[in-house]
């Protein structure tokens, strides 16, 4: 008989020991698992405003009841904890194949508490847990420390990790898995959390069975979806995330030049998916229990013995592409495994180095704080060379890899205009000026400014979810509607979190009864639609009022200045997303005061 599903792993680095901890059922229908859960173990576990990292600031690990069973698209899992980078609330997902490899340890989830004493790697498999000494492979990046795990223990392990970057704990260091493939949770600096720890991995194996009560007719009802499924996502297998450089040009949504600029239209096919497919694709990646392949494998740049390695998503593509003014692919292509190698979020070095770029062009950073570094608009060379002082902490890098909000306060002077970041965490590459909800999205998301957390502006494009109510694609550039459109599409994300499923599931037609279907031929959960949404909205509430607790409140519900005043060309025109009003409507949808703070009525509803 498969083993129930909630087994917690409760790891103490310091004193080396470890328990497991099995979550009530009545517990996990609230929660559901993922990131929901991981909020829920956060608040249970840690009851003083712990610092992001101090030793007893936990890294969690978890997945959900759908990760790595036949369910589409659920090969994920996530990591959470207090964000080194905002201090506040962070999480991460990710696909690949290590969430599947971890729950055939016999595990759910793991929260780790502690600091080794000395460089500490653990070794997952069947139920226990060994602590194994990487002092051997401290200071490898990703990809060779995977390798030299994978000699030690065999080719079978996963392996989860952190490349240099989070070993010196740069603010926004990711942790990475599958190797070459580089498969990432990116935002948060959940890799300095893990680095904080002297933790260089997380390694499983495992051969026990998923706790799935009846596979068959799980296999049965994803069966039928499958056909209408992979047609619907034809486009995402062909080109990827890739394929969205172009279209997001064309409607004023692509990052160019810092955030300046509308339009970029020869630039952004010169990074297309097109191009990328064309000359430098060599194959898809599919993550665990995914039918899409989504993912793009190229040639190693850095290591030309490298025959494929994970190729650059749409965000990498614009954060050091086009916001930095580079326009040359295999430029591209370099940096992406560059950053992959060394453990950082693209997203965020993207941000860092278009800053530096402005202020190198307005005269406020030069040779003093960059050397022979010639930072010029579009050079490729310049951006390498300053993202490797970044990841080491070396020089002006030290103060880079605080975050840009921190970087440009010790810069001084107008450095904090060039910095595009809300709460120390740079927008990633959608533009609020494209789409309202957008800067909904950003202002509220409880992680900081993330374009998955509502994932809202797919509601402006093209797609609807009658279940909970958008039955109609909703006009871009209105604000009519749009907090309540918000609010749902946040639920039903972190539902999605709480799940570990892909968000792309929904563009396949993945709809709540599937779901529901799923849980119970799962785990035996008799859930309606209804029930689903609430235990999303319970979710991204609990988040809230865990940042409550930290200070957060109506002042971090903001964007940046420079996403709040015109541009003169581009699709988005002159369009400016008017944000107070959206705020007001949307804290009265939440049931939150007009200080940003859940009412005591809203929790109590919600059994927070």
């Amino acid at each position: 008989m498969a083993r129930k599903y909630g087994k917690v792993l409760i790891v103490n680095l310091s004193d080396q020991d470890f328990r497991t901890l099995d979550i009530e059922a009545d517990t996990l229908k609230k929660f559901i698992g993922g990131a929901g859960l991981a909020a829920y173990l956060y608040r249970e576990f840690v009851k003083d405003d712990v610092p992001p990292l101090d030793p007893k600031s936990p890294f969690i690990v978890m997945t959900g009841p759908l990760t790595g069973t036949p369910a589409v698209l659920s090969g994920r899992h996530g990591y959470a904890g207090r964000s080194p980078l905002t201090e506040y609330w962070g999480q991460a997902s990710v696909g690949g194949h290590w969430g599947l490899e971890f729950r055939r340890t016999g595990f759910d989830g793991m929260m780790i508490f502690g600091k080794a004493e000395k460089a500490t790697y653990l070794f997952v498999e069947n139920g226990k847990v060994e602590f194994r000494d990487a002092q051997d492979i401290w200071g490898l990046d990703t990809f060779e420390t995977d390798a030299a795990i994978r000699k030690t223990l065999g080719e079978k392990v996963r392996v989860c990790t952190i490349g240099p970057a989070g070993e010196n704990l740069v603010k926004f260091a990711g942790v990475f898995t599958d190797g070459v493939h580089a498969r990432t949770a990116a935002r948060c600096g959940l890799g300095a959390l893990m680095g904080s720890k002297n933790l260089k991995a997380i390694v499983v194996r495992g051969q026990m069975e998923l706790p799935i009560e009846n596979v068959e007719a799980l296999r049965n009802s994803v069966k039928e979806l499958i056909p209408s499924f992979t047609d619907k996502l034809k486009g995402m297998s062909q080109f990827g995330t890739p394929g969205l450089v172009v279209p997001c040009e064309a409607v004023g949504d692509l990052p160019i030049r810092n955030w300046t600029l509308g339009k970029w239209t020869e630039g952004a096919k010169k990074l297309s998916a097109q191009e990328l497919n064309e000359k430098y694709l060599k194959k898809r990646f599919h993550c665990a229990g995914c039918v899409v392949g989504c993912g793009r494998t190229v040639g190693g740049t850095l290591d030309p013995n490298l025959t494929e390695t994970g190729g650059p998503e749409y965000e990498t593509l614009a954060m050091l592409g086009s916001n930095c003014l580079v326009d040359d692919l295999p430029s591209v292509l370099r940096l992406n495994e560059l950053m992959n190698r060394l453990g950082l979020d693209s997203i965020e070095t993207g941000a860092i180095v278009a800053f530096c770029m402005e202020l190198y062009e307005k005269g406020l950073i030069g040779s003093a704080e960059l050397g022979s570094i010639d930072l010029k608009w579009g050079n490729a060379n310049a951006s390498e060379k300053l993202i490797e002082m970044v990841a080491r902490r070396e020089k002006f890098g030290n103060i880079l890899a605080e975050g840009l909000q921190k970087a440009a306060e010790s810069i001084g002077g107008i450095a904090s205009e060039y910095a595009i970041h809300s709460n120390n965490m740079a927008l990633p590459a959608h533009d609020p000026r494209a789409f309202s909800s957008i800067a909904l999205g950003y202002s509220t998301s409880s992680r900081g400014p993330c374009h998955c957390d509502a994932f809202s502006h797919i509601f402006e494009r093209a797609t609807t979810f009658p279940e909970v109510g958008i039955d109609k694609v909703m006009d871009r550039f209105d604000f009519e509607g749009k907090a309540d459109m918000v609010v749902k599409a946040q639920n039903l994300m972190h539902l999605w979190e709480s799940l570990a499923l892909c968000k792309f599931s929904i563009f396949g037609g993945v709809q709540l009864r599937h779901i529901s279907e799923w849980l119970k031929h799962i785990v035996g959960w008799e859930l309606n639609p209804d029930e689903l949404i609430e235990a999303g909205n319970r979710s991204f509430q609990l988040k809230r009022q865990l940042n409550v607790g930290w200070g957060w409140s109506r002042k971090n519900d903001t964007l940046p200045p420079r996403v709040l005043i015109h541009r003169t060309s581009g699709g988005a025109g002159e369009h400016l997303p008017p944000l107070n009003i959206m705020l007001a409507d949307y804290y009265k949808l939440r049931g939150w005061n007009e200080e940003g703070l859940p009412a005591n009525r809203t929790l109590k509803e919600l059994g927070l």
